[in-house]
């Protein structure tokens, strides 16, 4: 059974369709089947992916996409998770009953953030919402400058709200 795997966090531009895309292409690469979901409006996962198949042409891309459809959500993972290692969600930037039903249906989820007051005050309330759900999840740092005081100070605070932050920085 597959791994569902989601990018979520209610800050647009946090970087969850990149870290999607870039995570697809490692297990795609890695021999695993790798399957996306787009549940952004704005497709943008959907569009590099149709970029990459055109780009590559008649070779496999080993990464296969699905559409979303809240309604049938826990019916289409249950299918998709007999075909795949792995599932990956791109969510919408927002907190809504989708987003909700996709947090509810992951295994795993992954928030990034960058380093500013914006994103840690959008951030610290989604990872409440992911908190009161159980569910298994890892804050990314994405777009650090290194050794800016700022990143210091904001995993102080994501760490008094219980994040789990990766050890690596983006």
């Amino acid at each position: 059974m597959g791994k569902i795997i989601t990018f979520a966090n209610q800050k647009g531009g946090s970087g969850k369709t990149t870290l999607s895309a870039n995570l697809a292409v490692l297990w795609a690469n890695s021999n695993y089947k790798v399957a996306v979901i787009d549940a952004d409006a704005q497709r943008s996962l959907t569009n590099w992916l149709e970029a990459r198949k055109k780009y590559y042409r008649d070779e496999p891309t080993g990464i296969d996409s699905y559409p979303f459809d809240v309604r049938k959500l826990d019916e289409d993972l249950k299918q998709i998770k007999r075909k795949y290692h792995f599932i990956i969600i791109d969510s919408p930037p927002s907190i809504t009953y989708d987003t909700i039903q996709i947090i509810k249906s992951s295994d795993k989820v992954f928030v990034p953030v960058q380093p500013s007051p914006l994103d840690l005050m959008a951030t610290v309330p989604f990872l409440n919402l992911v908190k009161q759900e159980r569910k298994k999840t890892t804050v990314i740092l994405n777009r650090v400058m290194p050794r800016a005081k700022l990143t210091d100070a904001m995993i102080i605070r994501l760490r008094y709200a219980g994040a789990k932050i990766a050890r690596s920085r983006i």
